[in-house]
This record gives structure tokens, C-alpha cells and sequence, in this order.
């Protein structure tokens, strides 16, 4: 073989490994297939911000396609050839070079990246050599052209499919190759204290008020159970962005709060089919490049005691809306508005608010301004804690005031004189970096009331490992002596959590979420394992380790628990073949062992990104999701 002729094969090789280490053949086929049908929903909605995110799984898909057609062209060595590959090869150098990029691609976990850092690099070379040998043959225009066309044809073809659906398009390779059903059984070994949190009057009934089902946070249920998985569909509803907030209203109906880059819209939907009853873009969204992880404005709403949702918005106010209209009928409407502005900072949106058990309304900024509403004066008033963050919401006991997490200490606060004060606070250890899987450097859950609020839970962020910590709420208790035990989880140097703690009696459960992000989460790669039981003694004596699930992988969901003995989650798996498959997921409260899972859709499109599971008034499990709200019902 000829030294141009090898060269040019060498080129050829080098070309097709960058594409699969780019992307996954499985991930690129899928993307290809389902991304300009999520393209094609989002423009028929007029959503410029959300079309233009929507194609970012397709544009990185093209990438490997081109490395592909430019394998085949570089055989006549023209110099249109010779520079695309040059081009893309600086593309796959800049991809393995930068971690932000590198985490996106197939080649991620392989030597961090480095296979595709010298594939690239040695592409580069044997362009540089054939160089001087190029010729003017035209191959590579007729061939970029006729693979134009078709990409072209098939993106419109497709993305009129999606303008005109409305179900989230599953990625077809994954969901052909992944395992639809593993079933072990669907009955818990035992059930758990079912005594049921103190209602707040101020909030619909509990558990479907908010995210964490109740002003104590508990991420928990206490009337009701899981439906069977074998009488169970999957049903995909695309809404044009994450529901992360869903609720069921007194008619027994979904309201859902949803969010995309620039958009906050509300829905009204059938618990059954997911059929839209009702929608109304309630506010707007200033487009942020910290989107994929910022929650204001839209993350957290709640439904409050007149079956109100109570909505912040990003522009420093509270918003109240109804659902349904005289006659009963699904129908949006604003009631009122109260401006809060003056308790926030320059460009601070506000993450959440609730209602104590004297009516005022709580209110926390994301750059630590707190502050309270009387929504029947509208006066306002508030305090700051600087140079601190809140990135989560928050909880509210029945004795009064809230507990909330700041990026530096767990704080309880009163109501004196109209005015948040501080009653007691215990600072934490916040570690030295936002790990993979956080949305910031702190502790990433909302505080949790448990044993009748006695005691309070979150976890913090230390290296190596996180630590669930629990205090005691007893406010005559001095500085520093309320901590009742501090227990690390998961493996060392891979342990993180966003998401609340779930309480169920003594216990709470806690997840691993150490790995994940948006960009990451694609070509079969999943977070790192982990979920672990700890059960605090009801006197505050001991805080004993129960069971430690180390094969289970949660990216991101705010998993719920059951107390008839059931804890629901939506997890993934690795995929050395780069399938992305998502899943319902149900493991024994009691044993930490998978009950069964059945799989919620393959894609992007399906994957929750921070969004909660919840469970229906029948068992059903909705969890939302990229494209919007995903859900297992029981079969028609």
C-alpha cells in the first residue's frame, strides 16, 4: 500500500472513531429521529427560546453524520474534503479538551475523553500531510448536497409530525433495544407510620398542595398506595416545557406548572390521558445562561386553601390564580397580584413561597433576601442574609415561622413585629465545590419536618461524602447543641444530592444525584448509584444506617415515598451501547430492594431534569419531564 493511500485509509479511520466517540451510533439515530419533532412542537407553540434548545440534541448529532460523509469523500483527497475533515477534527480536539463539551460525549468516560483528544489530534495530522497531494475533484460538494437534501426532507417531514403531536416523542433505537419491564413483585414488605402531617389551613389539602406535598416537606404520602405496573400503561404528554410543580386540584384534576427557557405556562389536565383542559402562558422567564438550573420564577408554586395557585414570578411578584371557572369547568384566570420587589436584590428571582401557620406569606430570593407577605394588608417586609444563596424552597411548621436552607446554615425564623427574625440557626459544612449534580455549592435540599416536628433534616455538602444532618427543633435549645446525629452516604469522592429528603415516620431516605447534568445525560451514561434509609430514634438518641441500595441510579428526580411501604423514583442506567432509556421505578421502603420498573419513554425528551415524581388519588405516577409531563396509569 502506497504512503498516500494509507495515509488517506488512516484518515478514514481516524474520521469514523471521532464520530462514534462524539456520539454513540445508538444516540446519534435517535437524536436524528426525535429531535426535530421536538422542534417542530416548540415552533408550532411560537417558543423561539424553546426551539432553539430543543435543537441542540440535533445539532450535536450532525456532527458525527458529517465526520461520517466526510470519511467517505476524503477517498479523492479534494481539498473541500481534506479542510471539512480538518474542521470537524478541531471541533472533536475542542470537545475532549473542554470539560463542558467533553461530559456531552460518548468518549466521556473513557480516560476522560483522551481517545477522542488523540483521534482528532491525529486526524489533524494526516490532513496536514495530505495536504500538498489534494486534488479538485468536486465529490464532496455533490455528496454534501444530496445529503442535504435529505436530512433536510426528513428534519421537515418530521417536524411536521411534531407540530401537529401531542406526545413526547420517544427515542425509537433506545426503546427498541431496551428493556421494557422488570417485575420482582408489587407488594411491600411492610408499611410505615401513617400518621399524617399537620395541615396547614393555608394550603389545599394535604399531599397535593406542592412539590413536597405538605408545609412539613416530606416528599411523602400518607393515603395512598402505587398502582400495579402489570394493569399500567405509559402515556407522554409534550406541554412545551418541565413541570416540575403539579398538584391535584378538588375535582381531582392535574394542575401543572411548566417551565422552559423563557416561559412559565399553566395547565389544567386529565389525570387519565393527560388531555390539556385548560392552559394560559401565566408569566415570563429573562433568558439565562444558568436555565438549565435555575428554578425561579416557575419551579415552585403552590396550591393554597381556596385551590389557588399561588405562583412567584421572575419579575418580583406573587401571582393567584384560579383553575376553573363558576360552573366548575377547567378555566384560567388571574385573581390578584402582590408586588414583592422591594424585598429583593438587583436581578433576584424568587425561588418559592409558602404560608405559615398564621397566614403570612413566606418568600425566599435566591441570593438570600427573605421575606414575608400579608396578603390581606399587602404590606411586605424582609431581611437578607449576605453572601448567601437559597436555592430551594422551604418548610413551614405547624407551630409557626419556616426553616429554611441557605448556602451557609439552616435557619428557623419567626414572625416579630411583622418582620422575619431569626429564632435559631446552625451552620454547615458546604464543601469546596459544586459537585456534579448540583445546581450550586450547598446543601441542595429543602429542610424536612419529621417525628411530629420535633426534628429537622437536610444533608450538606462536604468532601468526600455528604452527610445527612439532623437537628431538633426545641427553640430553647443553645447554638451548636441541637445537632442529634450527622450520617455520611454514598461512596467517597462520588456523593451528592439536590433533592429533598423523604420522611416517612422515623425514617428518611436519601438519594444520590453525584454526575448528573443536562449535557451529560445521553449516550447511556446515567449518575452514580446510591440510595440509603436512616431511621432517627423518636428520642433523638441514635441515627442508625437501615439499608444502602448501591445499584440504584436517580440523575435527578425528587423520588417520593408511600407509607403502605413503597418508595417511586425515576432512574437510567449505564449503557456501554450508549442506550438512553428512563424508568419508573419502585423499591421496598422496608429492604432498599427493587420491587419492579417499567420504562417511562428513551431520549431527551423524557428525561425529568430536577422535575418530582408524584403519585395520583388511584396510584398513578406523573413525573415531568424535558418535553413536559410523563405518567403510568392504569390500562383502559
Amino acid at each position: 500500500m502506497s504512503a498516500p493511500v494509507a495515509a488517506t485509509r488512516g484518515l478514514q479511520v481516524l474520521l469514523v472513531a471521532q464520530a462514534i466517540l462524539i456520539a454513540s451510533p445508538i444516540t446519534t439515530l435517535d437524536n436524528l429521529l426525535t429531535a426535530p419533532r421536538a422542534v417542530g412542537a416548540q415552533a408550532a407553540r411560537a417558543d423561539v427560546a424553546a426551539t432553539i434548545t430543543s435543537s441542540v440534541p440535533l445539532l450535536t448529532s450532525l456532527v458525527p453524520v458529517v465526520l461520517l460523509l466526510v470519511a467517505m469523500a476524503v477517498q479523492q483527497r479534494s481539498r473541500g474534503s481534506l479542510i471539512t475533515a480538518g474542521v470537524f477534527s478541531l471541533i472533536g480536539l475542542t470537545a475532549a479538551g473542554v470539560p463542558a463539551l467533553r461530559d456531552a460525549t460518548f468518549a466521556a468516560k473513557i480516560l476522560h475523553g483522551i481517545p477522542l483528544g488523540l483521534t482528532a489530534l491525529g486526524a489533524l495530522v494526516l490532513v496536514a500531510r495530505m495536504w500538498p497531494q489534494r486534488t479538485r475533484d468536486k465529490q464532496l460538494r455533490h455528496l454534501g448536497r444530496r445529503a442535504t437534501a435529505v436530512l433536510a426532507t426528513g428534519f421537515v417531514i418530521l417536524a411536521g409530525l411534531g407540530a401537529v403531536g401531542s406526545t413526547i416523542p420517544s427515542a425509537p433505537v433506545s426503546g427498541l433495544l431496551a428493556k421494557n419491564f422488570d417485575f420482582t413483585t408489587s407488594e411491600p414488605t411492610a408499611a410505615f407510620d401513617s400518621s399524617l402531617p399537620a395541615q396547614n389551613a393555608f394550603l389545599a389539602p394535604n399531599p397535593d398542595s406542592n412539590i413536597h406535598h405538605d408545609g412539613a416537606m416530606t416528599d411523602a404520602y400518607f393515603d395512598r398506595g402505587v398502582l400495579d405496573p402489570r394493569k399500567a400503561e405509559v402515556v407522554r404528554r409534550h406541554l412545551g416545557g418541565v413541570c416540575a410543580s403539579i398538584m391535584v386540584d378538588s375535582a381531582g384534576r392535574l394542575v401543572a406548572v411548566c417551565v422552559n427557557p423563557t416561559k412559565v405556562v399553566l395547565h389544567v389536565l386529565d389525570p387519565q390521558t393527560l388531555e390539556v383542559l385548560a392552559r394560559k402562558h401565566v408569566a415570563d422567564r429573562p433568558f439565562r445562561t444558568d436555565f438549565a438550573t435555575n428554578f425561579a420564577g416557575g419551579g415552585y408554586a403552590v396550591l393554597d386553601e381556596q385551590q389557588r395557585v399561588v405562583l412567584p414570578t421572575s419579575d418580583g411578584r406573587i401571582t393567584r390564580w384560579s383553575t376553573s371557572n363558576a360552573a366548575g369547568k377547567p378555566e384560567i384566570t388571574q385573581i390578584d397580584e402582590f408586588d414583592v420587589s422591594s424585598l429583593l436584590l438587583h436581578d433576584e428571582g424568587i425561588n418559592s413561597a409558602l404560608p405559615d401557620a398564621s397566614g403570612y406569606w413566606w418568600i425566599v430570593g435566591q441570593l438570600g433576601s427573605v421575606g414575608v407577605l400579608n396578603t390581606e394588608t399587602g404590606e411586605v417586609a424582609g431581611t437578607r442574609f449576605p453572601g448567601a444563596d437559597i436555592e430551594n424552597s422551604f418548610a413551614v411548621g405547624k407551630r409557626g415561622g419556616a426553616y429554611i436552607v441557605t448556602s451557609k446554615e439552616l435557619v428557623f425564623a419567626e414572625v416579630v413585629d411583622g418582620k422575619p427574625s431569626v429564632t435559631w440557626s446552625e451552620t454547615y459544612d458546604q464543601g469546596t465545590r459544586r459537585k456534579p449534580g448540583q445546581t450550586s455549592r450547598a446543601s441542595g435540599t429543602t429542610p424536612t419536618l419529621l417525628l411530629d416536628e420535633r426534628f429537622v433534616a437536610i444533608t450538606d455538602n462536604a468532601d468526600p461524602r455528604v452527610n445527612v444532618l439532623v437537628y431538633d427543633t426545641d427553640p430553647v435549645l443553645a447554638q451548636g447543641t441541637r445537632e442529634v446525629c450527622r450520617v455520611p452516604v454514598f461512596v467517597p469522592n462520588k456523593s451528592a444530592t439536590d433533592n429533598s429528603l423523604i420522611a416517612m415516620g422515623g425514617s428518611l431516605f436519601v438519594e444520590n444525584n453525584y454526575g448528573y447534568n443536562l449535557l451529560s445525560a445521553t449516550n447511556g451514561r446515567s449518575s452514580e448509584p446510591g440510595m440509603t434509609r436512616i431511621d432517627v430514634a423518636e428520642d433523638g438518641s441514635d441515627c442508625e444506617t437501615v439499608w444502602e441500595n448501591t445499584e440504584i441510579r436517580v440523575p435527578s428526580v425528587v423520588s417520593k415515598g408511600s407509607t403502605t411501604g413503597v418508595i417511586v423514583s425515576y432512574t437510567r442506567e449505564d449503557s456501554i451501547w450508549g442506550i438512553d432509556a428512563w424508568y419508573f421505578t419502585a423499591l421496598d421502603a422496608t429492604t432498599g430492594e427493587v420491587m419492579w420498573r417499567k420504562r417511562a419513554g428513551s431520549g431527551p425528551m423524557v428525561n425529568n431534569h430536577y422535575a418530582a415524581t408524584y403519585l395520583g388519588p388511584n396510584g398513578e405516577i406523573y413525573t415531568g419531564a424535558t418535553g413536559g409531563l410523563v405518567a403510568l396509569v392504569p390500562r383502559t
